[in-house]
């Protein structure tokens, strides 16, 4: 489909963005230069992300889609491809078949391919060759909250009755963040643009103030999925500092073989350039949670330093057996609150095992005086030393019900599920035990910690334990309409 790797020349279009639901129609170029183009319509679908349907006439007699139809009937299309539009080229990486029909006859057929990347520009050299990118930035839900800063600052003169004579706006390019994860340079840094939309009527300039996350790969370029994984860790983090679903917007990616080019065939620019993922590209649809909805963060970037995220980077692999199930759990909306029993306790049994032993724990351990789960569950509660407070006597009585609470949802033979005030306290316990030992991975958990040490944040905790009539002592045993009890200490 015509050699292209060639050309001394670029478009003078480009696609900016692509949105769900949104298709482009083009030609196909592969780099066989006997290959003829061949017609395909590219669509960004809910929820499966990118698809390229591709017609073509799978009949002998009829040559130019001879290839097209090896594609399909061997299940290998391409592993790149190049799609022509009229708004601008577009690169398909890592291809896969994903389907087509063949009725008999002279009849039109259609298949359909996804790629694993879709980069919106058109790359230098050999199309062949595997996309490695040396920057990706990534645009994320509440990395603008957890911040806490701004690339934009104003200032005005007024005259002596204080009226308004002058307004100046500056917007700044700056990096509130820099740290080393493995071999990535990671950054957190301003990504402002100016939009101008106008018509018949009115002129409008709009200031798009948003912080992205960079990683940068200095001695060579790398596969986008190197990049994501070290982005994802960073986002993993933000899901326990607000406790909400935290998505993915946006990538996009800067390359010397993504170049912009004057008709001359000069570059002038390397410029970032939209990337479609299908590891992110679920993320896109989902809601954007409300300033309000999105809540107070438990610590900000200032409380856990670049210091503290390239700690929590370090802890992630190890770590992940408590950071993924618990991070899925608080990153999905409207769980059920038995899902949340489930996925902070297989987490925090994993925490525990990797603490290791805490002195007291031998009152928790179970047959044949080994550590049990509730064991693990101490470990993570003597590790934060937090003060509960009357509602809960100590971190042994606390494991024990925890535990419990746990296998009697998990075992089908224990009979019907707990009762349902107790499983609420749980899984608000869990859920904050789960986000503090996220804040003692960063490295700067002392600091953080000790307001919970003191008691003077559990007011949800307790506040709930008040609502719901509910105490745990020291044997493990919920108290219920306990306010007499306390009375009488």
């Amino acid at each position: 489909m015509g050699h292209v790797s060639g050309r001394s020349y670029a478009c003078l279009v480009a696609v900016e963005h692509l949105n769900i639901g949104e298709s482009l129609a083009g030609l196909l170029v592969d780099e066989d230069d006997a290959t003829p183009y061949i017609g395909a319509t590219l669509r960004l679908e809910e929820p499966v992300g990118v698809r390229v349907e591709v017609p073509y006439v799978p009949h002998p007699s009829i040559k130019q889609f001879e290839d097209v139809t090896r594609w399909f009937r061997d299940q290998s299309p391409p592993e790149n491809l190049l799609l022509f539009t009229a708004d601008g080229p577009i690169t398909l990486y890592r291809n896969r078949w994903m389907g087509h029909s063949e009725p008999s006859g002279v009849r039109l057929s259609l298949g359909t391919i996804a790629p694993a990347e879709t980069v919106l520009a058109e790359r230098d050299g050999a199309l062949a060759d595997p996309l490695e990118i040396k920057t990706v930035q990534s645009r994320l839900d509440g990395l603008n909250r957890w911040i806490a800063a701004s690339a934009v600052s104003d200032d005005a003169d007024r005259d002596d009755a204080g009226h308004p004579l002058r307004y100046r706006l500056e917007v700044e390019s700056q990096t509130v963040a820099e740290w080393q994860q493995g071999a990535a340079t990671m950054s957190i840094r301003s990504g402002w643009q100016i939009t101008c939309p106008e018509d018949a009527y009115s002129r409008t300039q709009i200031i798009h103030d948003n912080f992205v996350i960079q990683s940068e790969f200095e001695s060579s370029p790398r596969s986008f999925y190197d990049h994501f994984v070290e982005h994802r860790k960073l986002a993993s983090l933000l899901v326990f500092m607000f406790a909400k679903p935290i998505s993915f917007r946006e990538h996009k990616v800067r390359d010397e073989r993504f170049a912009a080019r004057l008709m001359s065939g000069e570059i002038y620019n390397h410029p970032f350039v939209e990337l479609i993922s299908e590891l992110s590209v679920r993320e896109r649809s989902k809601p954007v949670l409300s300033r309000d909805d999105l809540g107070r963060p438990i610590a900000s970037l200032s409380q856990v330093t670049p210091d503290g995220l390239a700690t929590w980077a370090s802890n992630y692999d190890t770590w992940k057996r408590f950071i993924l199930p618990v991070a899925g759990v608080l990153g999905r909306p409207r769980a059920f609150i038995e899902d949340v029993i489930m996925s902070t306790s297989v987490g925090l049994e994993a925490a525990g095992q990797l603490i290791g032993e805490r002195e007291g724990e031998v009152e928790t351990y179970g047959r044949g005086n080994r550590p049990s789960v509730a064991t693990y569950i101490f470990r993570c509660l003597d590790l934060l030393g937090v003060q509960w407070g009357d509602y809960i006597q100590s971190d042994v009585g606390l494991a024990r019900p925890s535990a419990s609470n746990y296998n009697d949802v998990k075992h089908f033979d224990r009979g019907d599920f707990p009762a349902h005030e107790e499983t609420l306290a749980v899984a608000d316990v869990n859920r904050l035990v789960a986000r503090l030992l996220a804040l003692h991975l960063t490295g700067q958990g002392d600091a953080l910690l000790e307001p919970y040490r003191r008691g003077e944040n559990l007011w949800s905790i307790q506040q709930l334990f008040e609502a719901l009539k509910v105490r745990v002592d020291h044997a493990g045993k919920w108290r219920h309409s306990y306010h007499n009890d306390i009375a009488q200490h």
